[in-house]
């Protein structure tokens, strides 16, 4: 049901391109749910936008999301973008329902947000 690039982000745990999701720039008011399963896990009102290309939210909808341990890849390291501070290991973000991976949560800016992979998310517009 997912494409290949979808399924890639997903299951695979890999990160999209920055700017290539429309959403790191989407200001409407609505909710934000797993590609995967269509779980609620982020509302409008608790995201950011910052110009680094990703989808940032101060916080999940409440017993939305699961966290890991995710061990960057050497290759991964080396991509560290001057305004977040990426360690070796990060918290992994995934899905509470399905185990999607959608992305992480990391210190930008001074501020810990969840990074999150706009292919991972379907935006609802609130009516």
């Amino acid at each position: 049901m997912l494409s290949e690039h979808e399924y890639r982000i997903l299951r695979d745990f890999g990160t999209e391109p920055r700017f290539s999701s429309d959403l790191w720039s989407e200001e409407r008011p609505g909710s934000y749910n797993c590609r995967g399963c269509e779980l609620r896990v982020y509302d409008a009102e608790w995201k950011t936008i910052r110009n680094i290309g990703w989808v940032f939210f101060f916080h999940s909808v409440p017993n939305s999301t699961l966290t890991s341990i995710d061990v960057l890849p050497e290759e991964r390291i080396e991509m560290r973008e001057s305004a977040m501070s990426t360690p070796d290991t990060m918290i992994e973000t995934h899905c509470r329902r399905c185990g999607s991976h959608l992305g992480h949560i990391v210190l930008v800016e001074g501020d810990v947000l969840h990074c999150i992979n706009g292919t991972s998310l379907v935006f609802n517009e609130a009516t």
